[in-house]
């Protein structure tokens, strides 16, 4: 499938992100141990059909010597989209003299841990009680994740360029 899938330029990223941001986390704003994220303060990539039905997004922001991937949504799954995505903010990053990509993801989301290691990202921090502090901002956090693993924690990934 992902011979049929390009890669948006910048005016179909501003287009396009807000409504399948939200479509995929119920929400215009991602709340991190690094900050809160609101859809419109990120830079990002778009994956689209031939018909331009978006199919997946990166989002991240650049701190310092780093790209911190803030989400990133693939649909379907399996099919090479969300590698894609991965890559090209990657090519980003180099591109712009980035010499490091971090993602914070939650402690259920074991699909997310196993697809980035596997593109040769390592842990590298646990923030304990972290998505606790986050829900306190933000409510619509759920308590229990994925496979009903209770939601608590942050870790932390990343990848020397």
């Amino acid at each position: 499938m992902m011979e049929n899938i390009r890669l948006a330029n910048k005016s179909d990223f501003d287009a396009t992100a807000s409504a399948y941001f939200m479509e995929h986390w119920l929400t215009d704003t991602m709340v991190v141990s690094s900050g809160d994220y609101p859809i419109h303060t990120l830079k990002g990539v778009v994956a689209l059909t031939p018909q331009d039905k978006v199919v997946g997004l990166i989002t991240y922001a650049v701190h310092g010597n780093a790209l911190e991937i803030i989400s990133l949504n693939a649909t379907p799954e399996g099919q090479g989209i969300g590698t894609a995505l991965l890559a090209e903010a990657e090519r980003r990053a180099i591109e712009d003299g980035l010499t490091l990509m971090v993602l914070t993801t939650t402690n259920d989301n074991l699909e997310a841990m196993r697809f980035y290691m596997k593109r040769g990202y390592r842990m590298s921090k646990v923030i304990r009680g972290a998505v606790d502090r986050a829900r306190t901002k933000k409510d619509s956090i759920p308590v229990v994740g994925a496979d009903g693993i209770p939601l608590h924690d942050e870790l932390v990934l990343n990848k020397t360029l």
